[in-house]
């Protein structure tokens, strides 16, 4: 008969209930271990998950579950004698089931240690995790093979995982990233921004693609920048939502927006050029569609030109325009009233009867622009202009001469 225990309990009860509690951990193996390793008592996990059962197991080594290798090795009985020596320690390898498969376990051995603190046994607890294992390798290979420098962040702002492309594009090794702040890749005068945009962005993680439109640097560890586009993704796992970004060296694309812009530039320039056909007196042919990109580089040309040469007059001559329309009208008569207010009287030439039926259909007011059908024309009216304005001064100098009485 088994004497009860000081709080008056059953020895025998006490241990049924511990064997059902060890039962009812499913995802891990637990195994009671004698002083030399044999197994004393076997879980029903630990049948599941080895196919041995129990009464297989009970009085076995635990080096059964051991590859043949290992157990040529001795390495059950070091991992016993490291418990032993050292405390409770964590491993993770290869385990063999009862057909001979193996699986990958993570696993920990205890030690249980008497009144007098000798060792009276171990606890052994498995966990597979060949499927995790396979996953992540399959994870790290996916992230090796990215063409872009991957960055893994936790919670805390703090780098996780990196892969080579980080290393090359940074020039850091990656043992010198994992635990800093993401920060350390990110230039000094935009750290303290970046702080409150890493903590919105935890708050509410979710997908933003590249091409954002902001205007992103990186930092290199010889402390050089270089304009970045990156791409962000929350990343689900069992420790937490991770973010995982996507970085690419943007220095090449914006060399080449900002070459096609000044190829634009000087495009418009030269389908806009601004002639000084005589004295006082310039030319604008305007060729192909006015959109207001253009109309707007049209307007600053000829006003530069006009304060450059003190121009009275300035022809628009539209006969490479293919249509007006409202738009192109509007553009046109903007182009006039800003010339206007700079002294030049404008004359538009190349007006051909149809564009004429066309802007009066459309209802289109060019106000009181003078308009010519040839260049031809409008030159020789320009002459005139001019004339009547020296006439004009003339009087204007003589009735000053004559004290505002004029002749």
């Amino acid at each position: 008969m088994t004497a009860p225990s000081e709080d008056g309990r059953d020895p025998q009860a006490s241990l049924r209930d511990l064997e059902a509690m060890l039962d009812a951990v499913t995802d891990h193996a637990v195994i009671k271990l004698g002083p030399s390793g044999e197994v004393v008592r076997w879980s029903r996990t630990a049948q599941a998950m080895t196919g041995y059962a129990g009464h297989e197991a009970v009085g076995r080594p635990v080096s059964v579950l051991h590859t043949e290798e290992e157990r040529r090795a001795g390495l059950a009985e070091q991992e016993l004698e490291a418990a032993r020596r050292e405390g409770r320690q964590e491993y993770q390898g290869w385990r063999v089931r009862k057909g001979g498969e193996r699986f990958l376990a993570r696993v920990t051995l205890t030690p249980v240690r008497g009144e007098n603190g000798s060792v009276t046994g171990f606890v052994e607890t498995l966990r597979d995790v060949t499927e995790s294992a396979r996953a992540e390798s399959l994870f790290h290979g996916l992230l090796q093979s990215a063409p872009d420098a991957m960055v893994i962040v936790g919670q805390d702002g703090r780098i996780v995982l990196v892969n080579e492309q980080t290393e090359d594009l940074f020039g850091y090794e990656r043992g010198e990233l994992a635990g800093r702040e993401i920060e350390v890749l990110v230039p000094s005068r935009f750290r303290d921004r970046h702080f409150g945009h890493r903590a919105g962005y935890t708050s509410a993680p979710r997908r933003r693609a590249m091409g954002s439109e902001l205007e992103l640097y990186g930092l290199r560890r010889d402390g050089s920048e270089f304009p970045t586009e990156i791409s962000l993704s929350p990343l689900q796992t069992p420790e937490g939502t991770l973010v995982v970004a996507a970085i690419r060296d943007a220095t090449e694309r914006r060399e080449t927006e900002q070459r096609l812009q000044r190829q634009r530039d000087e495009i418009l320039e030269l389908s806009t050029p601004v002639i000084q056909v005589w004295d006082k007196v310039l030319a604008l042919p305007i060729i192909g569609t006015l959109d207001t990109l253009r109309a707007t580089r049209l307007t600053e040309g000829l006003l530069e030109k006009i304060a450059q040469t003190q121009a009275e007059v300035a022809i628009l001559d539209i006969s490479g325009v293919p249509t007006i329309d409202t738009q192109v009208a509007q553009h046109l008569l903007k182009t006039v009233q800003a010339a206007a207010l700079m002294g030049t009287v404008s004359i538009m030439s190349g007006m051909r009867p149809e564009t004429a039926q066309s802007m009066v259909h459309l209802g289109i007011d060019m106000g009181r622009l003078r308009s010519r059908s040839t260049l031809q024309d409008a030159l020789q009216l320009a002459l005139k202009v001019l004339a009547e304005r020296d006439g004009t001064a003339e009087t204007a100098a003589r009735a000053l001469a004559n004290g505002g009485r004029g002749e």
